[in-house]
């Protein structure tokens, strides 16, 4: 019987063993869903608000000045019920000189706490107005980011097209310089083939004339028989 005892007990912690293995798969196997979501929210692309946030730093802090008033209002306030209460139970009692003084107590401690609330009322009143001042700049504040950053990227269009504008622009130079350069090439053109013209002119009459002059000696009679004949009839 011990020993059946003995194995019932070794099987017991077997079987419950068994389901605390898988309770620890289960959970670390739920863990990395959580990491996972947790891994999708990084893609806050707030890169471009970093200017947004610099300028919020004074309505951030107007805002603390206000939660901080209105909790010192809440303050004054609970003061003031509770000086009134005081007051109230000492005026129940009975009109002794111990009673009096408590009851002045009472009253200076009301009054007390009544300035101390419209203290603290008139701050809250100031912290309000802070917070809308703070909220106005903070929208020129933005205002301004936007229009830097309007002004910034117009520059860079500008930037863009640039090689393409002087692209244009050298090509209406080149067509108008070309233009302009082939109408002084003609007038140079013309004037060089008029000087030319007049040098074949120029050559052209002295070949004409020394044509002329040639034919004039072909043409001429040769004069060195009549000289030989009249030297033959002088012997």
């Amino acid at each position: 019987m011990a020993a059946a005892k003995k194995k019932a007990a070794k099987r017991g912690p077997k079987t419950t063993a068994k389901p605390a293995a898988k309770k620890k798969v289960a959970a670390k196997k739920a863990k990395p869903k959580t990491t996972k979501k947790a891994v999708k929210k990084p893609a806050k692309k707030t890169a471009a608000k970093k200017p947004a946030a610099v300028a919020n730093k004074a309505v951030v802090a107007a805002t603390k000045a206000v939660d901080k008033a209105t909790a010192a209002v809440k303050k004054a306030e609970t003061a003031l019920s509770s000086a009134m209460t005081k007051k109230a139970a000492v005026a129940k009692k009975k009109k002794t000189a111990a009673v009096k003084r408590q009851l002045e107590t009472a009253k200076s401690g009301v009054d007390k706490a009544r300035a101390s609330l419209a203290a603290a009322k008139e701050a809250a009143k100031t912290a309000s107005f802070n917070l809308k001042v703070a909220e106005v700049e903070a929208t020129v504040e933005a205002a301004k980011a936007k229009a830097d950053e309007r002004a910034t990227e117009y520059a860079a269009s500008l930037e863009a097209k640039k090689a393409e504008a002087l692209d244009k622009a050298m090509a209406a130079f080149e067509a108008k310089w070309l233009a302009s350069r082939a109408k002084a090439d003609a007038k140079k053109v013309k004037a060089f083939e008029k000087k030319e013209a007049g040098k074949i002119s120029a050559a052209s009459k002295k070949v004409k004339a020394k044509v002329a002059d040639l034919k004039k000696k072909h043409n001429a009679k040769p004069a060195k028989k009549k000289s030989a004949k009249k030297t033959a009839k002088k012997k």
